[in-house]
């Protein structure tokens, strides 16, 4: 036989070939990286985890308390010039009555209103609005039938009424009933100059021959109104829309806010 002749090119060539093969035979197959997907799957839950008590720990929702100290003032219940803000201490309730009288000092132009939101002031520090009109009558030391504090829904606004030679002072106080509030308003008539008597000038109570009241027609609103001995009507009551006691003490006064809640009737 004739002996083939071989290169040194094909040596080399079936060397490399030979030897892809058994890399390929004696290789270890490629298996699935369970492993290094466990520890990315744990990784990413620890992520989470301290993401969500992070938040949980320093964006928690603020308690009762600090949303009640960050909420404004009752909305006044008609348009007014001006909104003052008058503060007192509950240990001495008198504050209120005599921050309330010190405004009505005040020499403002004719036709102005004020409202005046109330906050308390706390031993420590704490202030905070009042918003419901049963603390408002009792910090005000008002004896008014019980009834008529039941019947009272919480709204309340506390307002000053500077007109021609007048500054009076008025509250418009929210009811859920009207019949019962209505009841109670005429059982207080007997005694309620007296709780009002603080904003009354002296010579004006002096001259009341009878303390009792009258039926008079304010903005075709009946309205209770009680005379002094001179005819001047120095305190009176309107239920307007059957929703808002108005009480005020001057006629004038009276007929300054029906005017503005008939022109724009509160929400």
């Amino acid at each position: 036989m004739r002996e083939k002749k071989i290169s040194q090119l094909d040596i080399a060539s079936g060397a490399y070939i030979a030897g892809k093969e058994a890399d390929r035979i004696f290789s270890p197959q490629k298996t699935f990286p369970y492993k290094a997907v466990a520890y990315w799957v744990l990784a990413a839950f620890i992520i989470a985890a301290a993401g969500y008590f992070s938040f949980k720990f320093f964006f928690q929702p603020a308690s009762q308390e600090a949303i009640r100290g960050e909420e404004k003032p009752i909305s006044n219940f008609l348009p007014v010039e001006d909104q003052k803000t008058v503060v007192f201490s509950e240990a001495n309730p008198g504050d209120l009555v005599g921050a309330l009288i010190n405004e009505r000092g005040r020499n403002l132009r004719f036709d102005t209103v004020i409202y005046f939101p109330i906050k308390t002031y706390k031993s420590g520090g704490e202030e905070k609005f009042l918003y419901d009109s049963r603390e408002f009558v009792n910090f005000l030391n008002w004896r008014a039938p019980k009834e008529f504090s039941n019947s009272l829904e919480g709204d309340f606004n506390a307002l000053m009424v500077y007109g021609q030679d007048l500054r009076d002072f008025a509250v418009i106080l929210k009811i859920k009933n009207f019949e019962r509030a209505l009841a109670s308003l005429f059982d207080w008539e007997r005694t309620v100059w007296m709780d009002w008597k603080p904003f009354l000038f002296e010579e004006d109570v002096k001259t009341i021959s009878q303390f009792s009241f009258a039926d008079d027609i304010i903005k075709n609103n009946d309205a209770r109104v009680l005379k002094n001995g001179v005819g001047k009507i120095i305190l009176g009551y309107v239920i307007f829309d059957y929703k808002y006691v108005v009480i005020s003490t001057s006629r004038e006064a009276l007929s300054t806010i029906l005017e503005r809640l008939i022109a724009l009737p509160p929400r």
